[in-house]
């Protein structure tokens, strides 16, 4: 499969390390993988936190990313949010889990309200034909199921991982 430049992260399987979506090499510190979860931290992108945790949901269509100092969530030091949720889809091969951002981005203020992003990005990929219509009607169909459930929770994320993302294999 051809990988669209600039939109796949590529975690390697068996080894401590990544490429970014930059083409850029990554460490990663910790890997995690579930039935349902693939859990990615690794060095912080910028100052002002030491980690950035990253927990995949394939079946969800969700990749949240949330900011880490030693070991305990923090809001994004400059924008302030508790969680960045990408839209993504999710396939593997031997060697890697590759996953590709699909344009549209949810921002998570914890117990307060949600912003979704990028929409014109979404729009633009579409008009250029950088995504299938089949491929954009899933990327929309995960993010209403995702903010649909997410308001069922309180808008709490730590309530919906625990009540669809860590004990559900799938929604």
């Amino acid at each position: 499969m051809a990988l669209r430049e600039g939109r796949v992260q590529q975690i390697h399987k068996r080894e401590e390390r990544g490429i970014d979506r930059s083409n850029e090499p990554f460490v990663i510190e910790k890997l995690v993988r579930r039935p349902g979860l693939v859990v990615v931290q690794r060095p912080a992108f910028e100052q002002g936190y030491t980690n950035h945790l990253r927990e995949i949901y394939p079946q969800w269509g969700i990749a949240v990313s949330t900011c880490m100092d030693k070991g305990v969530p923090v809001k994004h030091p400059r924008l302030r949010f508790d969680h960045y949720v990408d839209l993504v889809k999710v396939w593997e091969d031997q060697e890697y889990i590759y996953v590709e951002d699909m344009y549209v981005d949810v921002l998570l203020y914890e117990r307060s309200y949600y912003h979704i992003i990028d929409l014109e990005e979404f729009g633009q990929a579409i008009f250029s034909r950088q995504m299938s219509l089949a491929e954009a009607r899933r990327v929309l169909d995960n993010t209403q199921r995702f903010v649909d459930s997410f308001k069922r929770s309180r808008l709490s994320y730590q309530v919906w991982k625990h009540k669809y993302g860590v004990h559900r294999r799938y929604p």
